[in-house]
């Protein structure tokens, strides 16, 4: 509402002519009072109504945080229950391995036999896991399941290996003194 100085001047000499010089300042206060009233009332409106506003998004990204946790750990357990099956088929194996033969004796394996069985679940299982890593870098996933890999900077901070140093404490008949 834009009023100039004209429609004011206009506008409190109606009023002094209604109201009279008596009434005039009294009526001006109680204008006043409620004035400030209303503005207070829609400040305390406006901002009650931004606090609410705030209140629905920090509410909207906690559901939106709580997807994702929920996400995140049915994947884990469906990591849970890979790792399980995995080691029962370990199991397995390891009572297969000690199985009966035809005439219903034990057979046992020799170590030779077990460690080319174990050699062959450890490459099927780093085909799996590089099949895996495979699938995560098509994803964009950063570093999951890659701790061991040094980036450029970690190589250059790297101290390098110890010395070899001779303990002539633990091995006394390999230093021995020719006296």
């Amino acid at each position: 509402m834009n009023l100039g100085f004209f429609e004011l001047t206009l506008f409190g000499i109606i009023a002094l002519v209604v109201l009279g010089p008596e009434k005039l300042p009294v009526a001006a206060r109680t204008i006043g009072k409620w004035y400030g009233m209303f503005r207070r009332a829609s400040t305390r409106l406006q901002s009650e109504i931004t606090s609410e506003l705030q209140l629905l998004e920090a509410q909207e990204q906690l559901k939106a945080e709580l997807a994702k946790i929920k996400e995140s750990e049915s994947a884990m357990k469906a990591q849970m229950t890979q790792l399980q099956q995995s080691l029962n088929q370990t199991q397995k194996q390891l009572q297969d391995s000690v199985g009966l033969d035809e005439s219903g004796n034990k057979e046992e394996k020799s170590a030779w036999q077990l460690i080319a069985e174990s050699a062959d679940d450890t490459t099927q299982h780093h085909q799996d896991f590089h099949q895996q890593a495979a699938t995560e870098n098509a994803l964009n996933i950063p570093l999951v399941n890659r701790w061991f890999l040094l980036g450029d900077y970690d190589k250059k901070r790297r101290l390098p290996s110890a010395p070899f140093m001779p303990n002539y404490v633990a091995d006394p008949l390999l230093h021995q003194s020719s006296s």
